[in-house]
């Protein structure tokens, strides 16, 4: 018999806590050290439908929890099997949204008996499980219409599976490959599934005048939506040779017509069932169904199917400078490409050791140096097929050449390979590789210093008499560390992972950044330049092959002209943001954030934002004291500050408007060039955004500008620190209208008129 304790009376004491929690501060946290994760796990109720998912209600029988009473022998109208197809669509968008097929498409009970048991032929996978099959009495609507629009979503699933599950992916974060113990039909070949539409196609053809026109015409425009998806999806990299877009372009095409026509349609809501959860494979408590709207899932489907057909311009290769503009910008658009899209990108980058099918890493390693600081040099010419003799100079280099392939074109591959994650791992990512990045450096520096007695690298004598070589190898290296630095600044802002009153100093620190990079492209023209003088000579004495290294210089110093120039555009940009952000900061109109101040201090702030960048060793960290003097601009009066940001903001809008006069690719010159519509597009509208936020920040300067002017006689009777200036700032969030671009955090400054209740 249970034991009942006299001595225990329960009490209610939800007054009692709500009043105790009301007064702690914001962040603050009460831990019972003997309330263990063993306790939290034994607090799960047990027996509780939320929690349980073979929990039987009062009144339910086993059988009744386990199975629904929907009749798969039912015949459907027209209307209906319209419905169930459009209901199957949302679901299937959901499942591409990265929800579990366990709350969207396997909820569905058609599916279901398709998929179980698992059916060991096509022939077995129909709605009649169990029951036997008469085809002359089978409504051809239900078991011929429906079945094959279900079996061919089926295997259009299979194929997203097998590409995602291939590639780096974040479970529950991007996507969720969670089978729970069902098959795909990945197991049978995709010709089958074509005849099953092609035959349902024939037969609504047939039903002219016999069904509702509008409606026929519906359920065959789904049957060609359906029959096409599947040639796109099942084509996959095979469109590196294939270069077909016409699958996708033909989804496209029809989604206006799905969408006129899905009023049409009748919602059959018993054909799907949560009970369902209850058979499938799985370790966690069941799940409420995900129900996206038909028009949010025709808009994600449009942008898959528009994001597939401009993945294409890709595939054209027009060297690693070129190749990672046109990655970047297709993997930025808002909101982001899908996960399908993002994996097949990945392939596409590299698989089985090849760049877009056709370039070997090695060659694309060699493509990037040669653009950047190695032009028609005898380290990339050098080749070990060619040259058998040990002693010879030539065939060390190749040696030492190729331990540097192997080591560095993986790090270098995934440099492209990162852009295809989500935008918070992107980040994320790049935290953890840059200091990967740092020991490349060193090893290249190692390197640099047996090639150059190998080659016979002249030095370059510098103004007071020292001599110095290139080091082009950890010059490449440090090139993409810096660029590294700028990006985790950079998707910073982006995520908004700094507060208010951090944006002055980060913006600092990312000017910091840009100078650091621009002085070491100074140093790679400096030798590049060097090594064209010699050229020029070489050319006077017609000696050979000297107009072909004349024209790989000169391909090399418009790359690093064109770097020069967007990273100037990014410097001064940045400088008229930190310098606009001290003066909010300084008289006090800058939002901060809730309970900054009271569990955190700027110290602590700096070492939280530095924490990547610790283990790094060039570029040095800049001590707490000097970041915070610079960025604080302390000692600099509120006129010398604007003056710096009207200054900058006037540089940063010719930098842009360079910028956006050079496009998005490097021409080569004599080389016939490829189209990209799309993505120049996406970059046009990219480098505009950053053009209107400059000319945003310039509105803001000259309010602020305005506003101490009017404070001027105030300023002159006490510190400027404490005049009180009528303005209203206001930092406008991600993903808003108010924010023109997601890295230039510019702040919207307002004057306020003294007595305002505003």
């Amino acid at each position: 018999m249970p034991l009942v304790s006299q001595s225990v009376v329960p009490r209610d004491i939800t007054d009692e806590f709500t009043v105790a929690a009301s007064k702690l501060k914001t962040g603050q946290l009460v831990k019972d050290e003997y309330f263990t994760l063993f306790e939290a796990v034994g607090a799960l109720e047990i027996m509780d439908s939320k929690m349980d998912s073979g929990y039987l209600g009062p009144g339910e029988n086993h059988a009744q929890a386990l199975e629904d009473d929907y009749d798969m022998t039912r015949e459907l109208a027209p209307e209906e099997v319209l419905g169930v197809m459009d209901g199957l669509l949302c679901h299937e968008m959901g499942w591409h949204m990265g929800h579990p097929l366990s709350q969207t498409l396997f909820t569905s009970l058609y599916l279901d008996k398709l998929l179980w048991p698992v059916p060991k032929t096509l022939d077995e996978a129909h709605f009649l499980r169990g029951h036997t099959a008469n085809t002359t009495e089978e409504p051809a609507m239900v078991h011929l219409v429906l079945r094959a629009y279900c079996m061919a979503l089926v295997k259009c699933c299979d194929f997203v599976h097998a590409r995602v599950a291939t590639e780096y992916y974040f479970e529950e974060e991007d996507f969720v490959t969670q089978l729970y113990n069902r098959s795909l039909l990945s197991q049978f070949e995709p010709q089958s599934f074509y005849d099953l539409l092609n035959r349902a196609i024939s037969w609504v053809d047939e039903q002219r005048g016999k069904v509702d026109e509008a409606v026929r015409e519906a359920i065959r425009t789904r049957l060609l939506f359906r029959r096409e998806f599947l040639l796109a999806l099942e084509q996959d990299v095979d469109v590196i040779q294939t270069r077909s877009k016409e699958h996708f372009l033909f989804c496209l095409s029809h989604l206006d017509d799905l969408t006129k026509s899905t009023s049409l349609g009748k919602d059959v809501p018993d054909s799907f069932s949560l009970k369902i959860q209850r058979k499938l494979a799985s370790t966690v408590p069941p799940r409420p169904m995900v129900n996206i709207n038909f028009d949010d899932a025709l808009a994600h489907l449009k942008r898959l199917c528009q994001d597939a057909v401009d993945l294409q311009e890709i595939i054209d290769y027009r060297g690693p400078y070129n190749l990672k503009v046109t990655i970047w910008t297709l993997l930025s658009r808002k909101p982001q490409p899908s996960v399908y899209i993002r994996s097949l990108v990945q392939t596409l980058i590299v698989n089985n050791m090849t760049i877009l099918g056709a370039v070997p890493v090695k060659d694309f390693l060699y493509d990037e140096l040669a653009e950047l600081v190695l032009p028609s040099s005898i380290l990339l010419q050098a080749n070990m097929d060619e040259i058998e003799l040990p002693s010879d100079p030539r065939f060390q280099i190749a040696k030492m050449m190729d331990v540097f392939v192997k080591r560095l074109s993986q790090p270098f591959v995934d440099t492209f390979r990162s852009a295809c994650l989500n935008r918070c791992r992107i980040r994320r990512t790049v935290c953890h590789t840059i200091a990967d990045w740092d020991n490349l450096q060193m090893e290249a520096k190692d390197l640099d210093e047996q090639l150059r007695t190998l080659s016979n690298e002249p030095p370059l004598m510098l103004a007071n008499g020292d001599a110095t070589y290139s080091y082009p190898l950890s010059s490449w290296a440090y090139h993409h560390k810096l660029n590294q630095f700028r990006l985790i600044l950079q998707l910073g802002f982006e995520l908004s992972v700094y507060a208010p009153e951090e944006l002055p100093g980060m913006y600092w620190y990312l000017s910091h950044i840009c100078s650091t990079h621009l002085g070491h492209i100074d140093r790679i023209r400096t030798f590049t330049v060097g090594t064209a003088k010699r050229n020029i000579t070489e050319m006077a004495t017609k000696k050979r092959g000297a107009l072909e290294r004349h024209a790989a210089l000169q391909k090399s110093l418009r790359l690093l002209e064109r770097l020069t120039t967007q990273i100037v555009a990014v410097d001064a940009f940045a400088i008229s943001l930190h310098a606009l952000y001290v003066l909010l900061a300084r008289h006090r109109v800058l939002p901060t954030a809730s309970g900054a101040q009271a569990y955190s201090s700027d110290r602590l702030r700096y070492e939280l934002r530095m924490k990547p960048f610790l283990q790094i060793t060039l570029p040095e960290l800049v001590p707490y004291d000097e970041y915070h003097r610079e960025a604080t601009l302390e000692g600099d009066s509120d006129e010398t500050v604007l003056e710096r940001a009207t200054k900058a903001i006037s540089e940063a809008r010719k930098a842009w408007e360079a910028t956006l006069a050079n496009g998005p690719f490097m021409q080569d010159s004599g080389g016939e060039e490829k189209p990209a519509p799309a993505i120049e597009e996406d970059w046009k509208r990219d480098a505009k955004d950053t053009m209107r936020a400059c000319i945003g920040a310039s509105i803001a300067i000259e309010t602020v500008k305005k506003a101490l002017k009017g404070n001027a006689s105030s300023a002159q009777s006490q510190d400027s620190a404490n005049v009180s200036v009528n303005l209203r700032v206001s930092i406008p969030e991600t993903g808003t209208k108010a924010r023109w671009h997601d890295w230039w955090v510019v702040p919207q400054v307002s004057q306020v008129t003294v007595g305002s209740k505003t």
